[in-house]
């Protein structure tokens, strides 16, 4: 059962507008959290309004807050609106972004507490403000393919403001050991609510590397290149989709010739040593003490040679 956790960082584009930028990772934290949502929400910085109400596949959108927020942080406009007001430089980060890819083997409601459950041990506990929405689009192999976007704040709530980003290398969020962290407690809180659901399965979301597996990960395509080159368009990523496929399946060609030759290697050997048990056997039952001496030379000739190896 696949699950998996990505941190994306959400900015300003440096030199363009909300408009023209995209409103899924840059530009309008406003719009970012109006998208995922799938909900209207006026963007004061901008003075646009994003609608995006007719969304599909959103099953569940809310906003999180540390214990003693002020009460308005959980309305999203208001929200998004302030955390863009706080941010003056035109290339400012803005957010970040956890996405959780959610196992299908749990229900939305299950989801829902995971994701909660996530947030409470990472990120509220830091004393940010959390928005997260769960989707479930259609998945290629004619499944669901259930995740959360879950937007947190880069400052944390100070009386009825935000107080200073917990950025930069010494800080939580920027720490290189965090997403490892966060990794490991996403894990074992899948396979938490996994075990109260009575379910088998258990979750590993240690990296290929980690795993000891020779295999680079396998980007995914997307909607909208699928759907791109499905009309024949050839994009770049697609493209680099099917190299990163290539390479990966002429890696498992080669360790699975390596693989059959060692194993040939060692059974031709095996082979060879019991041929040669049963010749000797053989040879003995049929000649007895004369195997020596009619076989591997004279008693006389094997005396010159113990003296020659003196």
């Amino acid at each position: 059962m696949h699950a998996n956790l990505h941190i994306n960082v959400i900015a300003r584009s440096a030199g363009r507008n909300a408009i023209g930028a995209s409103a899924y990772r840059s530009a309008s934290a406003v719009a970012c959290a109006a998208y995922r949502a799938g909900e209207k929400a006026k963007d004061d910085r901008y003075d646009k309004t994003h609608d995006y109400s007719k969304k599909q596949n959103v099953l569940h959108a809310e906003i999180i807050t540390p214990e003693g927020a002020p009460e308005w942080m959980k309305d999203r406009q208001a929200l998004w609106n302030a955390v863009e007001a706080g941010e003056k430089r035109k290339d400012a980060r803005l957010a970040k972004e956890a996405v959780l890819v959610l196992p299908r083997n749990l229900d939305t409601e299950q989801h829902k507490e995971v994701v909660e459950t996530f947030i409470r041990n990472n990120l509220t506990k830091h004393s940010l403000v959390a928005d997260y929405a769960i989707h479930s689009p259609d998945a290629s192999d004619g499944g669901k393919n259930p995740h959360a976007h879950v937007m947190f704040t880069l400052r944390p709530v100070e009386g009825d403001g935000f107080g200073k980003k917990l950025t930069g290398f010494k800080n939580v969020l920027d720490n290189p050991d965090t997403i490892p962290e966060w990794r490991k407690s996403y894990e074992s809180i899948l396979n938490e609510v996994s075990e109260k659901a009575d379910s088998n399965i258990q979750f590993d979301l240690r990296s290929l590397k980690e795993k000891g597996i020779d295999r680079e990960p396998q980007p995914k395509v997307g909607p909208k290149v699928k759907h791109m080159e499905e009309r024949g368009y050839l994009t770049d990523w697609g493209q680099e989709v099917r190299r990163v496929a290539h390479r990966n399946n002429a890696r498992a060609a080669y360790t699975h010739h390596d693989l059959t030759y060692t194993i040939t290697h060692q059974t031709a050997r095996a082979v060879d040593a019991v041929r040669d048990d049963i010749a000797y056997k053989y040879y003995e039952a049929a000649y007895g003490d004369n195997l020596h001496k009619n076989f591997y030379g004279n008693d006389e000739r094997d005396r010159t040679e113990q003296q020659w190896d003196r």
